[in-house]
């Protein structure tokens, strides 16, 4: 054997510790592996003990469940588009089991229902958070609907539309087990509403918001938010900042102060007029002015505004000879949506000086002067309502009715009642016109301060 040959002791050669591998290493100290399970273990038993019972208190909490809705129609056809469908559902009767992601579309000018928020998934006529009336011109979506999926649960029932145009009626009320969270959106921002009754009008340029009960907090788009409360109501748009609110009654008619009038005094063509009023702001498309109204082939009246007791009054009238049939008027376009309304009350002062034909004629027609209102009912038909004033007692035989008899050279105001109850069966849901008019054969009456005010 050479001398520089290692010599073989007969034992294995160790290696270094730093050449163990780490299995070795935990072989030599089994206890320390054990703790170290034990401890893992117990730590994450610390954490499903602890986690546990908030993670289940959450999920009771709120876990939701997609809530359905019913619709009735109760005028004309209404369209039904279901989630992801651009295929339209005409519905005639009533449709229960609408999901969230459903629009709703009213088209015509006589097409309008009922939606019903019923609190459980039954469907039920008797017991509803909330009801959502769709008017003519609407196209509504239903974004989110839903309610608590445990009875015990704190969270409320939520209810997010989205009205993308058109005109609805929103009333709430909160369930007994579970309040109630309701947000419209709008093309011009976002609507949280409390329980109560609201009404909400869309156009391109701007979202009107009415409150009649409740409080809306508003959040228009790039502006800081706004409460509005019962009684108020206020516009958004996407171009101009938002208005304070204002009263929630509103006169759709404009000068009726005849302040800025300056029209003729014998018939002629239409005269303009200033579009100032006293009666306060208006908001909605700009109307027509007051007008000279005449009826062909009839003598016509004088019209002219004159100062009278310090005001500015609308003054008619006609000298001649008697037994002739002669008339004069003048009248505005309104074109005012009115659904969704309650209330519809005419306003004017009026003086009777002189007239010569008894009551209002022999067709109770010629009344010295006359207030007419022509509108367009909830089933599409144009109709005409309107209010006389005499002073000479009609003649025996001869009818009198719509109209009362005033004295003369006394300022009289009269208010009509509530035209939304008194022409129930046949509501209003469009104003197209309003005309103050005189007839018969000799007269002479003033007026002023007319309005026509919704609320």
């Amino acid at each position: 054997m050479s001398a520089n040959s290692p010599v073989s002791t007969g034992a294995g050669t160790d290696s270094s510790p730093m050449e163990r591998s780490p299995l070795v290493r935990w072989r030599e100290r089994p206890e320390r592996v054990a703790w170290i399970v034990i401890l893992i273990s117990f730590a994450i038993f610390l954490l499903l003990v602890i986690g546990i019972p908030p993670a289940l208190r959450a999920l009771y909490h709120t876990a939701a469940v997609t809530q359905s809705v019913h619709f009735e129609p109760t005028v004309g056809t209404v369209l039904l588009y279901p989630p992801r469908s651009d295929v339209p559902i005409a519905l005639t009767d009533r449709q229960d089991d609408i999901t969230e992601g459903s629009r709703l579309v009213t088209t015509g000018t006589a097409t309008q229902g009922v939606i019903g928020l019923p609190v459980d998934d039954q469907n039920s006529d008797t017991d509803l958070m909330g009801t959502v009336h769709i008017y003519p011109g609407t196209s509504l979506e239903l974004v989110r609907i839903r309610r608590p999926f445990f009875s015990g649960s704190d969270r409320p029932y939520t209810v997010r539309l989205l009205l993308h145009e058109g005109r609805v009626r929103l009333f709430t009320q909160n369930p007994i087990k579970h309040p109630l969270e309701v947000q419209v959106e709008t093309p011009h921002g976002e609507i949280y509403l409390v329980e109560g009754n609201y009404t909400f009008s869309v156009t391109a340029g701007q979202s009107e918001v009415s409150v009649t009960q409740g409080i809306a907090r508003l959040f228009p788009h790039n502006q800081a938010p706004l409460d509005v409360h019962q009684g108020m109501r206020t516009w958004m748009s996407t171009d101009e900042p938002t208005l304070p609110p204002v009263s929630v009654e509103r006169n759709l008619l404009r000068n009726g102060d005849f302040s800025d009038f300056n029209g003729p005094t014998p018939p002629g063509p239409p005269v303009p007029v200033n579009r100032q009023s006293s009666h306060g702001d208006f908001n909605g498309p700009t109307p027509q002015e007051w007008e000279i109204h005449t009826v062909p082939y009839v003598p016509a009246g004088i019209v002219e505004v004159v100062e009278q007791e310090g005001r500015r009054v609308v003054h008619f009238f006609y000298r001649g000879p008697d037994n002739i049939h002669t008339e004069i008027g003048i009248r505005q376009t309104v074109d005012e949506d009115v659904h969704g309304y309650d209330s519809l009350i005419v306003k004017l002062d009026v003086k009777l000086l002189w007239q010569t034909l008894a009551g209002a004629g022999e067709q109770s027609s010629e009344f010295p002067l006359r207030l007419e209102l022509t509108y367009t009912d909830i089933y599409g038909k144009n109709l005409t309502w309107g209010h006389g004033f005499y002073n000479r007692d009609p003649k025996p035989g001869w009818p009198l009715s719509g109209g009362e008899k005033l004295d003369l050279f006394v300022w009289f105001t009269y208010e009509s009642q509530n035209l939304m109850e008194v022409l129930a069966d046949t509501r209003p849901a469009h104003i197209n016109s309003i005309r103050l008019y005189a007839s018969g054969w000799n007269y002479e009456v003033m007026a002023d301060e007319v309005g026509l005010f919704v609320e």
